[in-house]
């Protein structure tokens, strides 16, 4: 039955934090940031929660340097938030708006959307640079995202 196999697939795509988990990267409370949150879940049914984007993504890129048990082939699925749906959507499906002028719990951030249009809509709302895709986010990007102060310089 289609219906029965979409609900099961979204049971999945769930995040569940608890007010003690804190993220890896930063060492922040990831709780009071119920918008950002991103999770990457593990083979061995562990999981890290994070307060946003950036940090999530340090962790996929080298997670050896936050978790000396977890190398990357231990990842099973990695979770991020829609920002207008507010939905949890597998992070190879969606799509990233850089340098906008909405700011997450760390500054300047990845802002995940389910579709294409409506990463577009954002973009040209909040003055975005630009749309990426997951496996276009790399350490250098996260750098220039982490330094910059009012606006983003992608050069």
């Amino acid at each position: 039955d289609l219906s029965r196999k979409k609900k099961q697939t979204e049971r999945k795509l769930y995040i569940t934090v608890t007010k003690k988990d804190r993220c890896p990267v930063c060492g922040m409370f990831v709780h009071p940031y119920q918008k950002w949150i991103t999770q990457i879940q593990f083979k061995d049914s562990s999981h890290h929660s994070f307060d946003g984007m950036k940090c999530m993504c340090r962790l996929y890129i080298d997670p050896e340097k936050y978790d000396t048990t977890k190398i990357k082939q231990d990842i099973k699925l990695v979770l991020v938030r829609d920002y207008y749906t507010l939905k949890f959507i597998r992070h190879d499906k969606a799509f990233y708006v850089v340098g906008s002028d909405v700011f997450g719990p760390m500054g300047h951030e990845l802002i995940p959307f389910s579709t294409e249009k409506n990463a577009s809509t954002f973009l040209s709302d909040h003055n975005g640079l630009k749309i990426l895709r997951f496996h276009e986010i790399n350490a250098e990007l996260l750098d220039k995202l982490d330094k910059a102060e009012k606006t983003v310089n992608l050069d």
